[in-house]
């Protein structure tokens, strides 16, 4: 069965690069550009994985991901956070790997792969 990951990224060049990468590893990828819109597509249609910015539209990737944490049904949610704010490891706890938005296609794809291990 294809695996289903989430790209939340408000930079559409970024958001398209990182989605071709996934979808060409026959990952099936659904974008978001904001927390709020995230966070109802991860209620509507659980991904595999979440891959996402710091640097959203409106509210921070950091608070989505802090609600995701606290919520019991999608604490146990994989996520990467691939951002060029630069890492904040100390935000997410320990982890949670994060990438740079410029990281190889290989990195990219061997990180969501280990997070969903």
């Amino acid at each position: 069965m294809q695996k289903h990951i989430l790209l939340v990224d408000s930079d559409a060049e970024s958001q398209s690069r990182l989605s071709q990468t996934l979808q060409q590893c026959n990952y099936r990828v659904s974008t978001a550009k904001t927390c709020a819109e995230s966070l109802t597509m991860v209620e509507r249609d659980r991904p595999d994985c979440i891959v996402f910015d710091v640097d959203l539209e409106g509210t921070s990737g950091t608070i989505m991901y802090s609600r995701l944490r606290r919520n019991a049904d999608t604490r146990a949610l994989p996520a990467v956070v691939c951002t060029s704010v630069g890492p904040r490891p100390v935000c997410f706890g320990t982890g949670i790997p994060v990438l740079s938005k410029n990281c190889s296609s290989d990195a990219l794809l061997s990180t969501v792969s280990a997070a969903m291990a």
